[in-house]
């Protein structure tokens, strides 16, 4: 039990509805913050001189400690990784990093921790009224499609080639064309990823070398990293046009 659980009830409060943000994963409704939100609970609830954070930047991951101080003078630090968003300008991949990795460190702190509707401590659930309506609003929501609606250019990508046939690459030189393709139009480095997830399979060196299982279990994966990728750029990208 904590010695300073009002403290703690009020960094993990839910925010108001105009603060938690939808995003579309996988045909769901999803709810996030940005980081900017974050910051403002941590002023608000800590004081702005009373949290402080450092970052540990890695090839494919940050690190970020992020420091509070409490009301009895001592200091209380967790840290969490995120990763990168693979977004074509370095400057705004690097904030997609920081940003992550400082709202995974916020909710150890509890910050925003019900928007997973999980490990709500008791002590929070006792001392925040409405919590409860929050976690349920907080449920991912199928997303529905217009009766009439076109395939998004996502759907279309992962089920065409990039000769233009229907279906996905069936050999390795073409998936190797298809995996170009969709580096042009998104502009991440699908290839270098996906070299490096075949390289932990143990397949062979050369993507042409793949045979037809080999083929179809990396279309499936660079299928699910182009689904990531955008969920997280969405997010990403608006807290780079906000700076």
């Amino acid at each position: 039990m904590t010695q300073h659980p009002d403290l703690f009830a009020a960094l993990a409060a839910p925010f108001e509805p105009n603060e938690a943000k939808l995003r579309s994963q996988n045909g769901r409704q999803l709810h996030y913050i940005t980081a900017r939100t974050v910051m403002n609970r941590l002023d608000t609830v800590l004081g702005p001189e009373n949290w402080w954070d450092h970052y540990v930047p890695g090839e494919n991951s940050v690190l970020c400690e992020l420091t509070i101080r409490l009301p009895d003078g001592t200091t209380l630090t967790k840290a969490d990784a995120g990763g990168y968003a693979g977004m074509a300008d370095s400057g705004d991949d690097d904030k997609s990093g920081y940003s992550d990795a400082f709202k995974r460190a916020a909710v150890k702190f509890g910050v925003a921790r019900y928007l997973y509707r999980d490990g709500i401590p008791a002590f929070v659930q006792e001392r925040t009224p409405g919590i409860e309506q929050a976690l349920a609003a907080s449920e991912p929501q199928p997303q529905t499609a217009p009766a009439h609606a076109s395939p998004s250019p996502q759907a279309r990508s992962t089920t065409t080639t990039a000769h233009g046939n229907g279906g996905p690459p069936r050999s390795g030189k073409a998936l190797f064309a298809w995996t170009k393709d969709q580096e042009q139009r998104y502009s991440v480095g699908l290839l270098k990823y996906l070299n490096s997830w075949a390289k932990l399979q143990e397949f062979p060196g050369r993507m042409v070398d793949w045979d037809a299982e080999q083929v179809t279990l990396a279309h499936a994966e660079a299928c699910r990293k182009l689904q990531s990728i955008q969920a997280t750029a969405s997010e990403a990208y608006e807290e780079a046009l906000s700076n």
